[in-house]
């Protein structure tokens, strides 16, 4: 796996980055390892957005009547999930 050096690095930066992993038990390394690669996958779940994003665009514009009807739909999907969930066992 590389390696990566991150040169002047703020003094009151690091100090807050090494207070937030004493927070959560994990070393600086570990850390920062995880912070990484929230932000990679952060970036490719935003490239799959804009290719579908960009999909979209090419297709026809959905009737508002329709839009409504499946937030409705959703809506009720939704309640009904609730209320199962809710109910005793």
């Amino acid at each position: 796996m590389p390696n990566v050096l991150i040169r002047d690095v703020p003094v009151a930066d690091l100090d807050q980055i090494r207070s937030a992993a004493t927070e959560r038990g994990v070393s600086l390394q570990a850390y920062l390892l995880e912070t990484m690669h929230a932000q990679a996958a952060h970036l490719r779940r935003r490239a799959a957005l804009n290719r579908t994003a960009a999909r979209l665009a090419q297709q026809p514009a959905v009737a508002e009547q329709d839009r409504a009807a499946v937030l409705d739909a959703i809506d009720e999907a939704h309640a009904d999930r609730g209320a199962q969930l809710s109910r005793p066992t």
